[in-house]
C-alpha cells in the first residue's frame, strides 16, 4: 500500500500500516475508546464521556484510556512545524498529520476521532 499522507484531497484518511502496526492496531484498544470517549459519530460537538468509557472498559482500563487519550489531545495541541498561514481545516490535517506517525496504534476512526475533536477547538 502507497502511504498517501492522513488525509486525502477528498478528506479522508489513508494509512500505511506494516503487518507489526496492523496488529497492534487491532490489539490496542484506544481506537474505540477514543471514538466513545469524545462521542464520535453519535454526538454534534465533542464532549467527555467518561461514564461511558468506564461502562464499556471497565474502571481501571477506563482510566487508563482516558490518561491516554487526554495526552494524545494535549500532543494536538503542541506547535506545528511549518508555515503558519493555513486555514483551519489545514492546521487539523497538519495537526493529525504531525501525530499519526508518532502513533501507529491508531486507526482511521481513531485518528478521525481525534481530527474532529481538535478542530472544535480551533472554533
Amino acid at each position: 500500500m502507497k502511504h498517501l499522507g492522513v488525509f486525502s484531497e477528498q478528506g479522508g484518511f489513508s494509512m500505511a500500516l506494516s503487518a507489526l502496526a496492523r496488529e497492534q492496531v487491532m490489539s490496542d484498544p484506544i481506537n474505540e475508546a477514543l471514538v466513545l470517549y469524545t462521542g464520535f459519530g453519535s454526538s454534534p460537538f465533542p464532549r467527555a464521556k467518561t461514564p461511558q468509557l468506564l461502562a464499556r472498559f471497565g474502571q481501571a482500563e477506563g482510566v487508563e484510556l482516558k490518561q491516554r487519550i487526554l495526552l494524545l489531545l494535549e500532543e494536538l495541541q503542541q506547535p506545528l512545524e511549518g508555515p503558519e498561514r493555513r486555514s483551519r481545516k489545514s492546521i487539523t490535517e497538519r495537526a493529525i498529520e504531525q501525530l499519526q506517525p508518532k502513533h501507529p496504534e491508531l486507526d482511521e476512526e481513531g485518528l478521525r476521532a481525534l481530527a474532529w475533536t481538535y478542530s472544535f477547538g480551533l472554533r
